[in-house]
């Protein structure tokens, strides 16, 4: 059993995110609820293996590969199924792996891509034997067993001393496989210290060391999901100065549109992440192509049809539904004109997995850096400069979308990237993508019920506000942006302590595994009381970025404290749910995520904004005391369960999963 690192945050970003309401992402994935054994995984894959050609049949072959699925003795067992123990071992879409995670990377046989996930990995390494004291050293004569580098320990320090038997040159822990250059030696090295450390006893860690590692992989994750956020929030800055009914127009708009655009597209394309890694996993490049084209075609297929009722008979639904025709006209406003946009969002989404299964995770990162931008400086030009008002909006929004399409498949196909991503395209035909559609339709229509199900857990909210009036909408637009927008770093710390507790986990270090849960508490519970803290002190300011309406700054610097008082909770949902995440007991999560919204927050938003007390209604403020109810009740929960868990036991559940691959 190896006792090495084995995750990355950028694949456990990859696995968790699916942006939902107002750009907040939720905690968790449908496979955290939905499992599928191999032989239902590798009958799905044979079936959908038709309409291959044999010339490609045969390339792949050549290419070195296997069946799917191969007996325990294979290679392509230990290198591609093997998730040596983690949260995510379960997760038909993180177990297929694209190098061996414990071996050191030799730069004739990896990838770029897979050299800088080594290099990650050893790089975490590494500093946690420099923060023990313990030396990385390599064995110049190779007449001794590396457990000989621990023979003899200085008591004050507990760093091995020197033998006598070898020579041993130190390396710097920074010295190690990089973009161009993979030191095998040096990465050996680090590998052998750190085994020998962990099988020892010598390697601790500190709440300090958790708090430096947890904080420095959770700002790059924080950046990008504020960038990813910012998409969202540039609409609404844009159009809230116009009037309060443009603010609840957009709004209304995209709610609806999450509920049958944006969650429909994370359902279908949720088939992608249990098809494709297994797949490319078994060196069938061209069947990951099939399988992309097909999934494209399937939703393009349903999405048109939701776009054209967007178009035909949005604005008789939502009048009948929605108080205010105002509002209304401008939600359909919006829904007509992003339909434009929606071909380019599928094909980003489809595109992000297509690249993800291959071991590439940062292309959709780098398009969100320059779309991002690019998509503030069009709303303000359409909606202001040009005087387009409303309608520039969703324009904006709509270019962003093709644009994020066009970016990644420049990428694509462009990228001087090692992997080649366009190994895995094959040649598109109408007669091979408009078949077998059976297995990805079987796959998705249980993840799609799930994610619709977390997404109208925060849609609801603002559907129930539109029946206070078009003041409370506009006022919930920021409110629940305000919200969204600190969420994400709570988000990112949760990933990123995920992994850092997957991977003690998965190293059989389960005292370094706890302190790292309390660590990432105590970090978040900081940011929290500062995002506390903004939204007391702040409220006023906050609300007149949004809107010059003095009516909605005022409901809204009401509302707030609630919203203050919801940070402190909201913070440890998200980290506590990746901390279960990281344990492997996601599942936990999950249900009482889904119990107290639906059973306990909404029905008490209901009831505290329109019926308590019953001579003066809470309105808003109700709803939002609802949602803090709920939110209290998944926050001390998951926290219980997190700090109260076996460690040890953990320890073995993560050994057994990676010995059942």
């Amino acid at each position: 059993m190896t006792h090495q690192f084995t995750h990355t945050t950028s694949e456990r970003r990859a696995s968790t995110a699916i942006v939902g309401s107002v750009g907040r992402p939720g905690l968790f994935v449908p496979q955290d609820f939905i499992k599928y054994n191999k032989d239902q995984i590798g009958s799905a894959l044979t079936s959908l293996e038709d309409g291959l050609d044999p010339d490609e049949l045969e390339q792949d072959e050549l290419e070195g590969g296997y069946p799917l699925y191969a007996d325990e003795g294979n290679d392509s067992t230990n290198d591609n199924g093997n998730d040596n123990g983690n949260g995510n071992d379960d997760d038909p879409s993180m177990s297929s792996r694209l190098l061996t995670p414990h071996r050191p990377c030799h730069s004739n046989s990896f990838s770029n891509a897979n050299s800088r996930r080594q290099s990650f990995l050893l790089s975490e390494e590494a500093a946690l034997l420099k923060a023990n004291r313990i030396p990385i050293r390599r064995l110049s004569t190779g007449l001794e067993n590396t457990t000989s580098l621990y023979s003899s320990t200085n008591n004050s320090t507990g760093v091995a001393e020197r033998s006598n038997a070898a020579e041993y040159n130190y390396i710097s822990p920074n010295n190690i496989c990089t973009d161009r250059v993979c030191d095998l030696e040096n990465d050996e090295a680090i590998v052998e210290s750190w085994d020998a450390a962990v099988k020892m006893g010598k390697l601790k860690t500190t709440v300090a060391i958790e708090l430096k590692s947890i904080s420095r992989s959770s700002i790059p994750l924080v950046i990008t999901f504020l960038l990813q956020n910012s998409l969202s929030v540039c609409s609404i800055l844009a159009v809230g100065h116009i009037s309060s009914e443009a603010l609840a127009g957009i709004t209304l708009g995209s709610m609806t549109c999450n509920i049958t655009a944006i969650a429909t597209i994370a359902g279908l394309a949720s088939s992608l992440d249990t098809f494709l890694p297994q797949a490319y996993g078994a060196k069938k490049y061209h069947l990951v192509g099939i399988i992309f084209q097909r999934c494209v075609v399937l939703i393009f297929t349903i999405m048109s049809l939701v776009c054209l009722s967007w178009w035909f008979f949005a604005e008789r639904i939502l009048i009948n539904f929605l108080p205010d025709p105002k509002s209304a006209n401008y939600a359909t406003q919006y829904l007509k004109v992003n339909s434009f946009g929606i071909p380019g969002y599928i094909l980003f989404e489809t595109g992000k997995r297509f690249l993800q299964c291959q071991g590439i995770f940062d292309a959709s990162t780098y398009v969100l850096f320059v779309c991002a931008p690019l998509n503030a400086l069009m709303n303000y030009t359409l909606v202001w400069v040009m005087g387009l008002g409303f309608i520039g909006a969703p324009i904006a929004v709509s270019i962003t979308y093709t644009l994020m399409a066009v970016g990644l498949y420049l990428y694509t196909t462009r990228t001087r990237n090692q992997i080649n991503p366009m190994k895995c395209w094959t040649k598109f035909e109408i007669s091979r993508v408009c078949r077998n559609w059976g297995e990805l339709v079987k796959l998705s229509i249980p993840n799609l019920i799930m994610i619709v199900s977390e997404f109208l857990s925060f849609e609801l909210m603002t559907l129930l506000s539109s029946y206070l009036g078009t003041k409370p909408l506009a006022a919930q637009s920021i409110l629940a942006t305000m919200a969204s927008l600190t969420y994400q770093i709570p988000y990112g710390v949760s990933i990123g302590a995920g992994t850092r507790i997957a991977n003690f986990l998965g190293a059989q270090l389960p005292e370094s595994a706890f302190i790292a849960c309390k660590s990432s508490f105590i970090f978040t519970l900081v940011i929290a009381t500062l995002n506390c803290s903004i939204f007391l002190f702040g409220k006023g300011f906050i609300a007149s970025i949004f809107t010059n309406d003095e009516e909605v700054i005022e409901l809204s610097s009401r509302v707030f404290p609630w919203l203050a008082f919801m940070q402190i909770f909201d913070a440890l949902n998200s980290t506590s749910a990746g901390c279960l995440r990281g344990q492997g007991l996601q599942r936990i999560g999950g249900y009482v995520n889904l119990f107290s919204y639906y059973i306990v927050g909404l029905p008490l938003a209901a009831f505290f904004a329109f019926s308590w007390p019953a001579a003066h209604p809470m309105g808003l403020s109700g709803l939002w005391a609802g949602s803090t109810v709920a939110l209290i009740i998944i926050g001390c929960v998951q926290s219980y369960c997190v700090l109260n868990a076996n460690f040890d036991q953990l320890v073995d559940d993560a050994i057994r999963r990676s010995n059942s691959y």
